[in-house]
């Protein structure tokens, strides 16, 4: 059979038209999982999937399927998608080009009449971001047993609401089992890197994920009235916060290039202007694709935060938050991918993925491989976040011709 292609037309009015719900003025997107957006979003996707036939099945946990039937309905399904929450006025690309891009393929699937043996499932997963419930991953966490129904339900946000609470609310609270067997998950996405555009190349064959481990950092000195006390005598938990930050730079470019070691969360309790702060939390994000090396980041970035808060009469703590090891994909779903990118002739490429997505946990349970596509500049998290009709266009086509073969 020759390969398909996807409808380019139907794809980017799609994208277009999902991407006006949480629209922000700079063209990117703001749509918090399990927010009245995210439920407008959920409603059209669900007419979508409706409207051309594929029934939409809700789990307990949020989590959205729709099934294009196959041959062999007992079998499990080859499962595609991503998310349509958003971060904090973000883009517009980062998680809906994938659900899309798999309503897409459905589609195509259907135009040419196409029968496979194993059904195919699109998935919206729920929470992806954590940009309002944390931990991120929410949905498919539960769906692969990584976290409990219960534990996910019970998390909130700064307001205090719960997800079941909004689950309920915006009418997304399914029913039937958490998890279901799973033949094969392909996700595609935007690289959110700059690889593929600096190589000029269309098409990734994502090989797994780096490690990533995050670690609360809690460094303690005394809070005092910022007037009477001489700074001299002052023990400053942000000046010490502040040395580490620059130190946790050092150390990662020291242990480049494939590390990488982040803090983008801090905290300050004390919150005055009028007050030398005695307590500064910190997130330190620490990945890297080699698990050993990945402790030896951590190591080294502890030894070091710990000897300077010595040196400053500070004191210096940390709590594991969570922990995720290197991922390597099913070898040959990424066959699968790597010829369907040469079958179309776009140029592609391996390489890992260095953010966190679904797919991540889908590997506990399933073969699993991703796609991923150029993004402009390697913005995610941004409103400036772009990527090209055409390579959105060209991942679709690839999803369309790896998910067709693992469905055969």
């Amino acid at each position: 059979m020759p390969l398909l292609k996807v409808n380019r037309e139907r794809l980017k009015r799609s994208m277009d038209q999902i991407s006006t719900i949480g629209a922000t003025p700079r063209g990117g997107m703001h749509r918090l999982a399990l927010g009245d957006k995210d439920r407008q979003a959920r409603d059209l996707l669900k007419r979508w999937c409706m409207d051309a036939g594929f029934p939409v099945r809700v789990d307990p946990i949020g989590n959205m399927f729709a099934r294009r039937a196959g041959r062999h309905s007992d079998s499990p399904p080859v499962v595609i998608g991503s998310h349509l929450d958003s971060q904090c006025m973000a883009g517009r690309f980062d998680g809906p080009v994938g659900v899309i891009a798999a309503l897409e393929v459905l589609r195509t699937l259907d135009d040419q009449r196409v029968v496979t043996q194993a059904p195919i499932d699109l998935v919206n997963w729920t929470n992806e971001e954590g940009a309002r419930f944390s931990p991120p991953l929410l949905g498919s966490g539960v769906f692969t047993g990584a976290h409990d129904l219960d534990f996910a339900l019970r998390q909130t946000d700064k307001e205090g609401l719960s997800v079941q609470q909004e689950l309920v609310r915006i009418g997304y609270a399914g029913a039937g089992p958490v998890t279901l067997p799973v033949r094969k998950y392909i996700e595609l996405h935007i690289e959110q890197g700059v690889v593929l555009e600096q190589a000029a190349i269309g098409i990734g064959v994502v090989t797994g994920f780096v490690g990533i481990r995050d670690t609360k950092v809690t460094v303690l000195g005394q809070s005092t009235h910022a007037g009477p006390l001489a700074m001299d005598s002052r023990r400053d938990a942000l000046v010490g916060a502040a040395g580490m930050i620059l130190a946790a730079r050092e150390i990662g470019l020291a242990h480049g290039p494939d590390a990488r070691v982040t803090i983008g969360k801090l905290a300050i309790p004390s919150d005055s202007h009028s007050v030398v702060p005695g307590c500064v939390e910190m997130v330190l994000d620490v990945r890297h694709p080699d698990a050993h090396r990945l402790n030896a980041v951590v190591f080294a970035l502890q030894q070091r935060f710990r000897a300077m808060a010595t040196d400053s009469g500070l004191a210096v703590h940390f709590e594991d938050s969570w922990y995720y090891p290197p991922v390597v994909f099913d070898s040959g779903l990424r066959s699968q991918i790597a010829e369907a990118a040469a079958g179309f002739g776009y140029s592609h490429m391996e390489l890992p993925s260095r953010a966190g997505h679904d797919a991540l946990n889908m590997a506990r349970v399933a073969p699993t491989a991703m796609i991923f596509i150029p993004c402009r500049a390697g913005l995610s998290h941004n409103e400036l976040e772009f990527a090209e009709d055409q390579d959105i266009a060209a991942g679709a086509d690839v999803l369309l011709a790896a998910a067709l073969a693992a469905a055969r």
